[in-house]
């Protein structure tokens, strides 16, 4: 009689050792690297951010604004303003020029308020809209109002260009005239009710 058996014999199981965890390497060294680009990166978000809010706060040609003298004793001096609708009651001029520097002058026909607004220096205009009525308020603005019989000025045409003196307006009304941006207003009384 045999003792072997007809079972099939099951190799020993191998085991493989487990490999250690890796070890984090927390050295100063890496430590303060890390501080230094999340600085970096902290500073070049916050630059960003700061560029891109002042640069769509700047006001350029052709704008609407409110603007007005800080201290209405020093017109010369600094201005607060602000930028507005050309729609806007409140909008009182509109950029005709923005200077490189205070030394430059406004353009040479039309009444231009030169006025320094933190950094900027610039050439304000009254901002007219022809058919609105205006009334000229104590710092010299014309201010937009209802028209009706007793509105001093109306801007009966508005002209872009600057044609010949005496060619566009029709009679009755005075020109206005500015050579930056080119147009002429065309001033008259308002007679309707």
């Amino acid at each position: 009689m045999s003792t072997e058996s007809t079972d099939p014999v099951e190799p020993p199981a191998v085991v493989t050792p487990a490999e250690p965890e890796a070890e984090h390497d927390e050295s100063p060294k890496n430590s303060w690297l890390k501080f230094v680009i999340v600085g970096v990166l902290a500073v070049v978000l916050i630059g960003a951010g700061v560029w891109g809010v002042t640069s769509l706060n700047t006001t350029g040609v052709g704008d609407c604004v409110s603007a007005s003298p800080k201290d209405v004793d020093k017109p010369d001096g600094d201005w607060n303003i602000s930028s507005e609708g050309c729609d806007s009651t409140s909008a009182t001029h509109r950029v005709a020029a923005v200077l490189a520097n205070a030394e430059d002058p406004c353009p040479a026909e039309g009444i231009y308020e030169p006025v320094k607004s933190g950094s900027e220096m610039m050439c304000l205009m009254p901002n007219l809209a022809e058919g609105n009525c205006y009334t000229s308020g104590d710092d010299g603005a014309f201010k937009k109002e209802a028209c009706t019989t007793e509105s001093p000025v109306k801007i009966v045409k508005k002209v872009d260009g600057l044609p010949e003196e005496g060619t566009v307006c029709p009679e009755g009304s005075s020109e206005l005239r500015f050579s930056e941006p080119a147009s002429v207003y065309c001033m008259g009384v308002h007679e309707g009710s």
